[in-house]
């Protein structure tokens, strides 16, 4: 879910809740802990592929969600005049866990027991900044602030209509699996990986492998037909590309990819080895690679690429001396 949509649900949550004396803060506790897992955007300052590892557990786990919500409680506590801890630190793990829910509802895929489990677990039922979802919650903050003596009431409302929207979601997506097994299965794919389409409640993409190549089918629901999107050939046995899996960046991402696949660029008398996620592309190319750039055998640097932005590291000495020998 976009920051906005996090932010409009714990707002959402907490005008459902009768304003007391002794419940002073929980509001800011609940909008607050809605949008506090992804403090760890600021990780991207460092390098993607560490956002990208922490993103998947840390402040996204339960056991982090505890943490972080105690956090939060105990410096609105400082903040807030007449409150408790106990009401805020309730409310701000609630805001907390909405938001890896949602995040669990789209496209993120999360190790919700982390340290005490690697278990991966997404549903992947709507996309990220699914205006269906933004016009829901926004309307109903308009409205509850048009009409506060009904706010508790819209706000119920509006929760129950993202329910049932999950609730459509989910059928729908399970309609989709079936028809591509119908058309596409005889092929034999593996590695399978559904995405919803922003904005629509019966159209999805699903990504698989056949042999070295890697596809994603567009499948609509509401015509009931299964079309190839696009479709990229993997180079993972090439040489340079076997060893780019040593490169940290490669293995970071090679950990939380579903259908990876690896390509080779030219850059002067370089070669540059990129790895992405079929999720993160499209027939125009890809948004998100990680790799490298090779002299030969030799590593020259590390390679995170978003869209027109790139990111170089530098490859630890010992490595670059094992690669050229």
């Amino acid at each position: 879910m976009d920051p906005v949509s996090h932010l409009l649900f714990g707002r959402a949550v907490a005008l459902t809740i009768r304003r007391r004396p002794a419940l002073s803060g929980v509001t800011a506790a609940l909008v607050l802990g809605s949008i506090l897992p992804d403090a760890d955007a600021a990780l991207t300052l460092g390098g993607f592929d560490l956002y990208l590892r922490a993103h998947a557990s840390g402040t996204h786990s339960l056991p982090g969600s505890v943490v972080a919500a105690l956090m939060l409680a105990l410096a609105l506590r400082g903040l807030v005049k007449g409150s408790r801890v106990l009401p805020l630190l309730v409310a701000s793990w609630v805001g907390v866990i909405g938001h890896i829910f949602w995040d669990l509802a789209d496209g993120s895929d999360i190790r919700l027991f982390e340290p005490l489990s690697d278990a991966v677990f997404g549903w992947h039922l709507v996309a990220m900044g699914e205006p269906i979802m933004l016009a829901t919650l926004a309307a109903a903050a308009l409205a509850a602030w048009r009409w506060p003596s009904r706010a508790r009431r819209i706000a119920a409302a509006a929760l129950v209509v993202l329910g049932v929207l999950l609730a459509v979601k989910k059928t729908t997506q399970e309609w989709a699996r079936a028809l591509y097994a119908g058309s596409v299965v005889h092929h034999a794919p593996g590695a399978i990986a559904i995405a919803p389409t922003l904005g629509r409640l019966r159209r999805w993409t699903i990504y698989d492998r056949d042999g070295d190549r890697v596809r994603a089918w567009s499948v609509d629901g509401s015509s009931g037909t299964v079309t190839l999107a696009f479709e990229y050939r993997d180079a993972a046995d090439a040489p340079a590309v076997m060893r780019s899996r040593e490169l940290p960046v490669v293995r970071t991402f090679l950990a939380l990819a579903k259908t990876p696949f690896a390509r080779m660029e030219r850059d002067g008398p370089h070669v540059l080895v990129l790895w992405s996620d079929a999720s993160s592309c499209s027939i125009r190319g890809c948004d998100v690679s990680f790799g490298g750039a090779f002299d030969g055998d030799t590593p020259l640097y590390q390679l995170i690429r978003i869209g027109g932005f790139n990111q170089q590291r530098a490859v630890a000495l010992n490595q670059a001396l094992q690669r050229s020998r």
